[in-house]
């Protein structure tokens, strides 16, 4: 991973459709956008922001995601989610997230995303052990 990637940032924007809404399993309890989709396009976000600094022997796995919804966005709402590199230490990578309102103060959710940055064949060889242990059950 290129070394001087601190403070780049990648912004994914999205409009809420009536999919994005909370549901619990397929009730829908609020007509706003839902936290699994905030917690979607924060993880997504976070690894647009990431990609152009990859070597071509390596990759990252998902290590951990924090987010604090804080605000509603209703269907038809413009959402801009905004990932930043704040933390590289050769290995694991943090990107800040912040969602707000398209062209506003409005804050809708708050936090980080952490990647575990591995060579392929490390990857690989985790994902093999995986599907050893499932063949084994």
């Amino acid at each position: 991973m290129k070394m001087d990637i601190i403070g780049k940032t990648y912004t994914l924007d999205f409009i809420v459709d009536p999919t994005m809404t909370a549901r619990l399993d397929t009730i829908e309890i609020h007509k706003v956008c839902s936290t699994v989709t905030m917690t979607y396009f924060a993880e997504l976000a976070s690894r647009k922001a990431i990609e152009p600094y990859f070597e071509s022997s390596e990759n990252a796995i998902g290590g951990g995601i924090n987010l604090q919804h804080k605000g509603m966005a209703a269907i038809g709402e413009h959402v801009s989610m905004i990932a930043t590199i704040t933390s590289f230490d050769e290995k694991i990578l943090i990107c800040d997230i912040e969602a707000r309102i398209f062209g506003s103060e409005i804050v809708l959710c708050k936090g980080s995303q952490t990647q575990i940055v591995l060579n392929n064949e490390i990857i690989e060889q985790l994902i093999k052990t995986v599907y050893q242990r499932n063949v084994s059950q």
